[in-house]
């Protein structure tokens, strides 16, 4: 495929997000929502590759006014929301996306339960990443230098454990929880600018860690 489009001051990894969705060899006629979308440099990059039936929502109002500027062919299909009631009819959408966002919901089970299990069509998949708790709490603590700054924006973190369960208990089947590598150009960046040539070295250990201990978890669900 052609180069990832992305846009400066991206939070999530577009990247490793454009290729995991590309392992699951999904239809291009498949209605497809990209929850918590920031620019919607994502799905910007899923319509280049021929998905045309895609929309994202964003909390952040800036944030969408920068994508619908930058990504003119989707401007339509980026909108805000309030991050609790999802636009969407019921069964209406066949795939929802929520990378780093998991972590970000404060009653994340009820969400789930409630609005992504309701939008999803029968048989419709949840793909997803978000950090493992064991790792992202000692890593934001050393990044914000702070014990408690972490709890204000990763209020959901999860184990494996706990986000097997979470999804089941939310009305999810079919729960597949794995690795996907974090040895991409925004995680090399982001480790050499907090850490130098050890943060690189960290990185390689990290991504040979057995899933339980490993930086992120990479999934998918179905309703």
């Amino acid at each position: 495929m052609d180069q990832i489009i992305s846009l400066t001051k991206e939070h999530g990894n577009i990247e490793a997000s454009v290729h995991f969705f590309l392992r699951h060899q999904i239809s291009n006629n498949a209605k497809i929502l990209d929850i918590g979308c920031r620019y919607g440099s994502l799905i910007y990059n899923l319509y280049r590759l021929g998905y045309h039936d895609v929309h994202g929502l964003d909390v952040n109002q800036q944030a969408i006014e920068r994508g619908k500027q930058s990504y003119r062919e989707i401007a339509p299909n980026l909108a805000w929301y309030n991050g609790q009631q999802i636009p969407c009819d019921d069964q209406s959408v066949d795939v929802v996306l929520m990378f780093d966002v998991i972590e970000h919901i404060p009653a994340v089970k009820k969400y789930l339960r409630d609005e992504v299990n309701r939008i999803l069509k029968t048989g419709g998949l949840l793909l997803f990443q978000t950090p493992n708790k064991y790792i992202n709490i000692p890593w934001e603590i050393f990044s914000q230098k702070s014990l408690t700054r972490w709890k204000r924006y990763h209020c959901s973190l999860q184990t494996k454990g706990t986000l097997k369960n979470l999804l089941q208990e939310a009305g999810f089947h079919d729960v597949n929880i794995g690795k996907f590598t974090i040895l991409t150009d925004h995680n090399k960046n982001k480790a050499k600018k907090k850490l130098g040539l050890p943060g690189i070295i960290m990185l390689h250990i990290l991504n040979a860690a057995p899933l339980p201990v490993y930086p992120n978890f990479w999934g998918s669900a179905r309703k």
